[in-house]
């Protein structure tokens, strides 16, 4: 009997990508399985991170990217 979930590539690490509000200036890190979940739902292409909503109504967008 097969397992169930064994065809999900999980290292069982997470990565963070820092985010930051350009309105507000905070700061989050934002674990792997929040922008997977976001790149799932087929609105953003292969490689471009998503804009997360922030507290002040501004946007979260990746420091990195």
């Amino acid at each position: 009997m097969e397992e169930a979930g064994n065809d999900m590539p999980f290292n069982g690490e997470s990565v963070y990508y820092e985010y930051k509000c350009k309105k507000c200036g905070r700061e989050e890190k934002v674990e792997d399985i929040v922008i997977d979940a976001f790149l799932a739902s087929g609105q953003y292409k292969e490689g471009q991170m998503p804009k997360l909503g922030c507290p002040c109504s501004g946007t979260l967008g990746c420091k990195l990217c």
